[in-house]
């Protein structure tokens, strides 16, 4: 029985996140702009009114969304070495800030602070929360510096692989889905914004038809909360049944659910 125990519980961490999380789900429909300003100067302002800055936004909440909480001072002192500040304004009529976050020591009475790499403080309804995140981290530092003021163009490259992942849409979800099944109550959703060509090779020469297709994707559920990235290689051949053959499944990352999600994870008690 005890050997059960412990195979039960080995079972239901493979999935299971091991980081802290916190309970942080912004919904990006709700917010009216974000603005971030820098002390030593400079400023921009997405607002969710124009439509190309809407994908900003919805970009920068789900970076936040993703963030993983983490244990730490919050230190909020002033006279830091930097400092930036993200303002989300709600349409609701609420803010929420989030500035980068700093290791502060005292050493004869005197107080130094420094940059915590890939740290970031959020203050939501006048709670702070320390989260980690590269992505985020890097955006607030620089990133909102050269997003783009200009719509992107369409090319017909980007147009050949927007119509490759929407061919190949029902097999990559089928893949996901089956994967995950074995984790989640709840399927993952997969977007084709969000798949990414890794790799493409032609087998059998020159113009023939037959073709291996490697593409990573990041699975999400709900407000665009990821659940994991994964690696997919297809089999692409006139041959085959429906042409499409998924040869190879990889998961290679488990991403942290907030505590409000945790219920979609299940604990397999029968195995």
């Amino acid at each position: 029985m005890k050997k059960l125990v412990i195979i039960a519980l080995a079972f239901t961490t493979l999935f299971s996140p091991i980081h802290v999380q916190a309970a942080v789900e912004l919904k990006s429909e709700e917010v009216e702009y974000i603005q971030v300003s820098r002390e030593s100067g400079g400023s921009r302002i997405f607002k969710e009114s124009d439509g190309f800055e809407e994908v900003i936004i919805r970009k920068v909440i789900d970076l936040i969304n993703a963030a993983t909480p983490i244990k730490g001072q919050i230190n909020l002192a002033i006279n830091k070495p930097l400092s930036t500040v993200i303002k989300i304004k709600m349409k609701s009529g609420e803010v929420a800030l989030i500035e980068p976050a700093y290791n502060c020591i005292f050493h004869n009475e005197t107080k130094t602070c420094t940059l915590a790499d890939d740290e970031v403080i959020l203050n939501q309804n006048n709670k702070n929360i320390r989260l980690k995140s590269t992505e985020l981290f890097d955006w607030l530092l620089i990133g909102w510096k050269y997003e783009s003021v200009e719509p992107p163009k369409d090319t017909k490259e980007l147009m050949v692989n927007d119509i490759l992942m929407l061919l190949l849409g029902e097999e990559i979800e089928k893949a996901v889905s089956d994967y995950y099944s074995k984790y989640l109550t709840e399927p993952p959703l997969v977007y084709p914004y969000q798949v990414d060509i890794v790799n493409v090779k032609r087998i059998g020469g020159f113009r023939t038809f037959h073709f291996l297709i490697t593409l990573e994707t990041t699975p999400v559920v709900g407000p665009h909360i990821s659940v994991g990235k994964d690696r997919l290689t297809f089999e692409i051949d006139p041959t085959i049944p429906g042409q499409i053959k998924l040869i190879k499944f990889e998961h290679l990352e488990t991403h942290a659910l907030p505590p409000h999600w945790q219920n979609i994870i299940k604990q397999n008690k029968n195995q």
